[in-house]
């Protein structure tokens, strides 16, 4: 069958579908991935098929059917009655996810999008599978009568407010419009594809997430292995052989490095880890550095090394909780110190312009319960702890067998859960099911 993934053009976006691209492809499927420019060279350096979608545009973040509104972000939090145990996904799903749905999906469809259908519709996919943070592919799905799948690449943000504004249609007609809905229409309609529950969370959703990391509960799933994906790349030398003394890994992600420099967890980790009897490998660039004083003797600094060259190595992993690292930190069954705060997960606006984001990442909340509750790591708030704290945190996680036990558990249960490869045939069997020639 042929098979067209589409996905939001940055690495982030991009390495979680790449093994299921690949199993699709060494199973004998022809396979392409479908999507804006920026992704080509990384899916061409996967041994996949590239199929870029228009021009790259020019007005970035300045559109002004962008960004949120934090009036209306109250309103409908109101009128849906999201509790506050529940908060943090509707301010994830709103404020992020939103934003990045509205940059690919303006109010008159795009020359990209266009051509992402338009391929579709030429190229005629038997099976979509589709990034929930780029929704354009499930109308190219829909138009070109192809089955589709949402893939998961962290906590089901949009299933689950999918499912709250279903739940009170009833009590909030013509006053709650789900902005799912509302930014997927124009395109939508460009086509006469029908903005209907299916089209906003596919056919069923390729899930690699626990049970405990779900937030959607009605949602048809296929459950799946998390296949950590790095890019490859050359192994250093001092990764060659194994430390002779416990190693951790500190790695915050790719946010800070593209948004701000300065690092607010980094100094005070490094300060707690100065006086241990441990090698640190950071991969920290220049600009998450940026404020920091000197590095202690026992930590190196790599601007860049693939995860799945140097977790292995290493005896715990510090992280900033997104789906990249945590999966590949239990995919080396690490126990795991994950970076998290007790802010509300929300974008505070000063002076009509300037903005200050929580300093957690949005999936550092679900990661840090998750290991908590598995008593496979611990969580880390530079804000509240002290260093001897957080010293005493890592000492815990490396030297408590307890921890260990935990992501040997984790891990496990992670080994269990069948690969890409695994699910071919679940995919086959429910394209013949759903598609619509």
């Amino acid at each position: 069958m042929r098979v067209m993934l589409s996905v939001w053009p940055q690495t982030c976006h991009l390495y979680p579908a790449i093994p299921y691209a690949q199993a699709l492809q060494l199973a004998g499927h022809e396979v392409c991935v479908a999507c804006p420019p920026g992704a080509a060279d990384d899916i061409v350096a996967a041994g996949l098929t590239a199929v870029v979608c228009g021009e790259p545009e020019t007005d970035g973040w300045l559109r002004d059917d962008i960004h949120p509104k934090a009036d209306e972000m109250e309103r409908l939090a109101a009128l849906l009655e999201i509790p506050d145990a529940e908060r943090d996904n509707w301010d994830v799903f709103f404020q992020y996810y939103m934003m990045a749905v509205r940059f690919h999906l303006p109010s008159r469809p795009s020359r990209q999008n266009e051509a992402l259908v338009e391929f579709a519709r030429s190229w005629k996919p038997d099976l979509v599978l589709w990034d929930p943070w780029f929704p354009a592919g499930a109308v190219a799905a829909r138009a070109s009568g192809a089955a589709h799948a949402r893939v998961l690449m962290g906590p089901d943000y949009s299933g689950w407010a999918v499912e709250r504004f279903a739940a009170h249609a009833g009590r909030t007609a013509g006053q709650a419009a789900n902005p799912l809905a509302e930014a997927v229409r124009p395109l939508a309609a460009h086509y006469g594809v029908e903005v209907d529950e299916e089209l906003l969370v596919g056919q069923w959703t390729v899930d690699p997430m626990p049970v405990e990391m779900r937030l959607s509960t009605g949602i048809t799933s296929l459950p799946v292995r998390w296949s950590p994906y790095n890019g490859g790349g050359v192994k250093p030398a001092w990764l060659y052989g194994r430390p002779e003394r416990p190693r951790l890994a500190l790695s915050v992600g790719l946010s800070t490095r593209a948004y701000h420099k300065g690092e607010w967890r980094t100094p005070k980790i490094l300060e707690a880890v100065a006086d241990l009897d441990v090698e640190v490998v950071a991969t920290l660039n220049a600009d998450q550095l940026e404020g920091v004083g000197a590095i202690p003797d026992n930590v190196r600094t790599v601007d860049y090394v693939p995860l799945v060259q140097l977790l292995p190595t290493c005896s715990a992993s510090i992280n900033h909780g997104s789906s990249g690292t945590f999966w590949a930190s239990v995919a080396a069954g690490l126990p795991q110190i994950i970076t998290d705060t007790d802010e509300p997960q929300r974008v505070v606006v000063a002076d009509g312009e300037n903005s200050k984001m929580a300093e957690r990442h949005i999936l550092s909340k679900v990661a840090a319960r998750y290991v908590e509750a598995r008593r496979a790591g611990l969580r880390l708030n530079h804000q509240t702890q002290t260093v001897e704290e957080v010293r005493e945190q890592i000492v815990a996680v490396l030297e408590d067998p307890a921890y260990r036990a935990g992501a040997d558990a984790v891990h496990a249960e992670w080994l269990a859960k069948p690969g890409p490869g695994e699910i071919v045939a679940d995919l086959e069997k429910l394209t013949a099911e759903h598609r619509r020639r």
